[in-house]
């Protein structure tokens, strides 16, 4: 059996993210309210790896002193 060769992997998962997106939709009452969600939660891991980046850096800084 021979599969046609897709441009890329995205259209593989399209359905899937689609699927996925739908599911998430219903639990908010409204799509600004999942909008809200997704950016606070994208600050929030900037914040936690902007911590451990800082922490890294002053473990290193210690040990090369």
């Amino acid at each position: 059996m021979v599969f046609p060769i897709l441009r890329s992997m995205t259209e593989l998962l399209l359905p899937i993210k689609q699927e996925e997106k739908r599911k998430a939709e219903k639990g908010f009452a409204s799509r600004d309210a999942m909008q809200r969600y997704i950016k606070l939660t994208e600050e929030m891991n900037k914040n936690v790896r902007r911590k451990r980046a800082k922490k890294l850096i002053q473990q290193s800084q210690r040990r090369a002193a």
